[in-house]
């Protein structure tokens, strides 16, 4: 692959040119400072699970209610990315925006809380 430094600073200097002067002013005195931002979305690498999906998600289905579930996925003790990656994993829908206890109770809800719901309404009639 050729060097295309040559190149980028040409388009670097073409981009200052177009800078007001209080901008220059702000660069040079570093109060600002460029950045690459990428026009689209970059996918993140998958994170590699510490545990076994297939596992967590047979271990939900045996627990009774969304809080003992909500307990059970806590003390896996995952962050927010693996947390992400098995709300994936489990075909449960989640957000870039979703913290780490959003993520758990959106499991627990989607795993235990439907079939606790429909349980309820079963054992009703």
């Amino acid at each position: 692959m050729p060097d295309r430094t040559a190149d980028l600073l040409v388009r670097i200097a073409e981009l200052l040119r177009r800078l007001k002067p209080d901008e220059v002013a702000a660069l040079e005195s570093g109060e600002a400072r460029l950045e690459v931002v990428f026009k689209t979305p970059r996918a993140k690498a998958s994170v590699p699970l510490a545990v076994d999906a297939a596992r967590v998600d047979s271990d939900l289905k045996a627990l009774p209610d969304r809080a003992s579930a909500q307990q059970y996925l806590k003390d896996l003790r995952l962050a927010k990315g693996p947390l992400a990656e098995l709300a994936q994993q489990l075909d449960v829908p989640v957000a870039a925006k979703d913290s780490a206890a959003v993520i758990i109770t959106k499991i627990a809800e989607q795993k235990v809380g439907f079939r606790a719901d429909t349980d309820a309404i079963f054992a009703r009639r």
